[in-house]
C-alpha cells in the first residue's frame, strides 16, 4: 500500500509501497484509510524539529476509514465500521467543562470552529487567507506584524479575554517573523483575564538532534515565561496533547446537524501521490488545510 514517508532531510518527504497492515496482537483493528488530512503538528517532523530518530517512518495522524479486521479481543468496533482514528491511548481521560460563551484568542488556529456558539473569538494569525477565513465565520482576526497581538485584543477587550490557546507550538515567530518560543505563551498571558486559562495544545517537545530530527537543536526545551504577570492575574495553565476521542462524539452531532460546517478550511483536495508537493505548499502557507482523498 502507499504512504507519505519521511527519511530524515528536512522538507522532503516521499510516496512510497510499504507492507499491508494486519492483525498482530488480539486488541488490533485494521482501518481502511478512505480521507485523510495533513495536520500543522505534522510539520514539525516535515521540519526536522520533532519525529522519531529511527527513520525512514511513515508520517501522518489524522484519517478516517471503515475497519476491515479486528483481533480477537476487540469489542469496540466490529467489520465495517467507519471510523475515526484517534492518536492516543484509550486510558488517557479528561473531564469536559460545563458549556461557556467566553471572550477567547486562538494564537494560530480559529478558522477551524464552524459556528462559533456565541463566543467572541479573536484569531491571531499573520497570514491573511487563513484570517479572512476566520472573518468569515464571525471571529475577529489580529495580525500579529501590524502591531502586538495583545495590545490589539485589550484594546477591545479592556479587561481581557477569559482564555487563550496555543494552537502553534515550539515553531512559533515574533511580529518581525522572527524564531521566538516564548512569543505566542507571553502574548497570550498578557491579554487573558484576571482568573482566566492558558491551554497550550500547540507542540512543545524539544529533542537532541538525531537521524531523524536533523533540526532538533534549534529548540530550545527552555522558555522564558512572564511568571510574575501570570501569578498576578490567578490564571491556570494546562498543555499536553488532546485526547481527541473525548470530544467526536459531540463534534459529530454538531457537523450532523449542521451547525459546524469545518469543511471550509480545506484549500485542496488531492490524492496521495501528490503529497510531497501539499506538504511544501502547507509549509509555506500556500494552503490552509488538505485533505488526501483514497480511492
Amino acid at each position: 500500500m502507499r504512504s507519505v514517508v519521511f527519511d530524515g532531510q528536512p522538507f522532503e518527504v516521499y510516496v512510497r509501497d510499504i507492507p499491508k497492515a494486519k492483525v498482530v496482537r488480539r486488541t488490533d483493528a485494521v482501518v481502511q484509510v478512505t480521507s485523510a488530512a495533513i495536520c500543522g503538528s505534522d510539520l514539525h517532523n516535515y521540519h526536522g524539529v520533532f519525529g522519531s530518530d529511527q527513520v525512514p517512518y511513515s508520517i501522518g495522524h489524522e484519517a478516517m476509514g471503515i475497519v476491515k479486521e479486528v483481533g480477537a479481543d476487540v469489542a469496540s468496533v466490529k467489520i465495517g465500521d467507519r471510523v475515526i482514528i484517534p492518536d492516543f491511548p484509550d486510558d488517557v481521560g479528561l473531564d469536559l467543562e460545563p458549556t461557556i460563551n467566553p471572550a477567547i484568542a486562538l494564537y494560530g488556529e480559529g478558522h477551524q470552529f464552524g459556528d462559533l456558539g456565541g463566543c467572541q473569538v479573536y484569531s491571531i494569525d499573520s497570514v491573511e487567507d487563513r484570517l479572512e477565513l476566520a472573518a468569515s465565520i464571525g471571529a475577529i482576526p489580529i495580525n500579529f506584524t501590524k502591531g502586538e497581538p495583545s495590545a490589539q485584543i485589550l484594546a477591545r477587550e479592556s479587561g481581557g479575554v477569559q482564555r487563550t490557546v496555543d494552537c502553534v507550538g515550539e515553531e512559533c515567530v515574533n511580529e518581525n517573523l522572527k524564531p521566538d518560543q516564548s512569543f505566542v505563551t507571553t502574548q497570550a498571558i498578557k491579554c487573558t483575564s484576571v482568573g482566566g486559562g492558558l491551554a497550550v495544545i500547540g507542540v512543545h517537545f524539544a529533542q537532541q538532534s538525531s537521524q531523524g530530527v536533523q533540526r532538533g537543536s534549534t529548540i530550545s526545551p527552555s522558555t522564558t515565561f512572564p511568571m510574575t504577570l501570570f501569578w498576578e492575574k490567578n490564571m491556570t495553565i494546562r498543555g499536553g496533547a488532546v485526547d481527541s476521542k473525548l470530544y467526536v462524539e459531540p463534534l459529530l452531532e454538531l457537523v450532523k446537524s449542521g451547525r459546524a460546517k469545518p469543511g471550509f478550511v480545506f484549500s485542496s483536495i488531492i490524492d496521495i501521490e501528490e503529497a510531497p508537493k501539499a506538504y511544501q505548499r502547507f509549509s509555506d502557507h500556500l494552503e490552509t488545510k488538505v485533505m488526501i482523498r483514497f480511492s
